[in-house]
């Protein structure tokens, strides 16, 4: 019974932690494919994947990983989102992840600007500014420039926003980066009213695109221009400006074009030119243009008392309008639509989880039920194996005694053996197997009748030693057969030297020649000696 409830013990265990293994890897699948999509600069296949994840079955590092993505790619008005994000940029920087802790900061940034927290904003630009300088970063550097210039216009310290921007025309290398440094100066130059100053910042823009022959920024700081010359009332300069600037400009800015020349027009009292203008404009696709130069023209035609021209372009213009607000109608359901369809996957996502769970935790159970079946039947098994091991122990043990009594028969046997083979008379002459002897080195000399004497009691006494030996070993010699005769019945190294008139290395070296003929197949790591008294 005991087994049996650790048995039911384990499967729970088990059960628990392959639902936890499972939740684990698929989190961490759509957080490795969270993080392809991030780099990639697809957002929204990164929150979807985001999305899809489990955070309460993250581990620790996944979890600031997730909350690094999620406020990379979305700016959350979440309640403590901003203590999140702190948290997260801490982690990373007492782990030393200097990567992972500069996105942080920025997301941070981006933070603070949102919450317009100006004084904390400053000072996180600071102390970036001081790691940037301790690396040597000169490209982070400037990053951190164009930040404080936007935080310092953003707070309305225009000022300081321009000491800034001075900074980065010194600092930024390609042209490109400097003429639009150029035309950032000259919009807050002419926010500060100093027209002047701006329009030497935008001519100097405007030389290096000429050179570069930029024609898309040309037409960009045409715009810039325009603003310029329309806050000072310089209507003509911005005529021929504008006219200066058709070179430039791509099929979807014709529309805009002719709009702010008729409006240009409009302004220097020249209603025939600015009616044509409007005229064209009232033909582009943009809805939104074509309204507004639809209206104009109503009301010069309502001025002029042609009041059929003038209801015909309002009611044009009244259509266009109604179009535009139906198709912001239809993208409106349409966004609301896909949030729907969005919340939609997102409850089919976690019922789908709970059904995984359910599944899976279906599965143990049934697992749960064969195990214990399954611990009832070997604790049954066990029983049955236990009393015949019992049995089997008794067998052997009773095999045991009987292998001890025929051992000890068997060295009964072998001392009558060496006692016989002692009284034999050519074993009297070696000391070593007779106890009345004393070694010493003088030879020893046995003659042919002898050795074939000591063979043949060998064979008598150990089932045919020699003939067993010569057939495992071919290339055994007579010589060789007779020194393992002599080595099995243990005579002595100086009893061998004394037969043989060598010295104790020579027969150490004759040992080796007959155990190398022997092979190591035959000799299974034994020793001559030992492989000869087994054998």
């Amino acid at each position: 019974m005991k087994n049996r409830h650790s048995m039911t013990y384990i499967a729970l265990v088990l059960m628990v932690l392959m639902v936890a293994c499972t939740t684990r890897e698929r989190n961490a699948e759509w957080l490795q494919q969270a993080e392809a999509y991030h780099k990639a600069g697809k957002v929204d296949s990164t929150l979807a994947c985001l999305y899809k994840i489990n955070e309460e079955r993250l581990s620790v590092e996944d979890s600031y990983a997730f909350l690094r993505l999620k406020y990379s790619n979305t700016l959350s008005k979440e309640p403590g989102a901003m203590e999140q994000i702190m948290q997260t940029a801490a982690y990373y920087e007492e782990r030393g992840d200097t990567a992972h802790l500069e996105q942080m900061r920025k997301v941070l940034l981006s933070n603070y600007r949102y919450e317009q927290m100006y004084a904390q904003a400053d000072s996180l630009l600071r102390r970036m500014h001081r790691d940037y300088t301790d690396r040597n970063d000169s490209a982070s550097i400037r990053w951190i420039c164009s930040m404080r210039s936007a935080l310092l216009e953003q707070q309305g310290q225009t000022d300081s926003a321009l000491y800034y921007i001075d900074r980065l025309i010194a600092m930024d290398r390609s042209s490109r980066q400097v003429r639009y440094r150029y035309s950032q100066k000259a919009d807050l130059l002419m926010d500060m009213g100093a027209y002047a100053e701006a329009e030497a910042c935008l001519d100097s823009a405007k030389a290096m695109a000429a050179r570069e022959q930029d024609r898309e920024y040309l037409y960009y700081l045409s715009e810039r221009y325009r603003k310029l010359y329309t806050q000072q009332g310089r209507y003509d300069e911005l005529l021929a400006l504008l006219q200066e600037s058709r070179q430039y400009m791509t099929r979807r800015d014709v529309a805009s074009h002719n709009l702010y020349r008729a409006q240009v027009n409009e302004l220097l009292h020249r209603e025939d030119s600015a009616r044509y203008y409007y005229q064209l404009v009232a033909q582009s696709e943009n809805l939104f243009l074509a309204s507004e130069a639809l209206y104009h023209l109503s009301q010069y035609y309502s001025a002029a008392d042609d009041a059929e021209r003038a209801y015909h372009y309002h009611q044009d213009a009244t259509g266009y309008i109604d179009q535009v607000f139906r198709a912001y109608q239809s993208q409106a359901k349409s966004n609301a639509f896909n949030e729907l369809k969005l919340q939609s996957e997102i409850d089919n996502l976690k019922i789908g989880r709970q059904r995984q769970t359910i599944i899976i935790l279906s599965l143990l159970l049934m697992l749960l039920t064969l195990a214990v079946g399954i611990a009832w039947l070997i604790q049954k098994h066990k029983r049955k194996a236990m009393e015949a091991r019992q049995l089997q122990m008794e067998q052997e043990n009773l095999l045991l005694r009987q292998a001890e009594e025929l051992n000890l028969q068997r060295e009964k046997a072998n001392k009558l053996r060496e006692v016989l083979i002692r009284k034999m008379e050519v074993f009297q002459k070696l000391p070593s197997l007779n106890d009345t002897l004393h070694e010493d080195n003088k030879a020893i000399r046995i003659t042919d009748r002898e050795w074939k004497e000591i063979r043949t009691l060998l064979d008598t006494e150990y089932e045919q030693f020699t003939s067993r030996l010569q057939a495992a070993v071919p290339d055994l010699t007579t010589t060789d057969l007779n020194f393992c005769c002599l080595v099995k019945i243990n005579v002595s190294m100086q009893d061998l030297a004394n037969i043989y008139c060598i010295n104790k290395a020579s027969v150490s070296r004759r040992k080796q020649r007959v155990k190398d003929k022997i092979g190591n197949e035959l000799l299974q790591g034994l020793t001559l000696d030992e492989f000869l008294q087994r054998y």
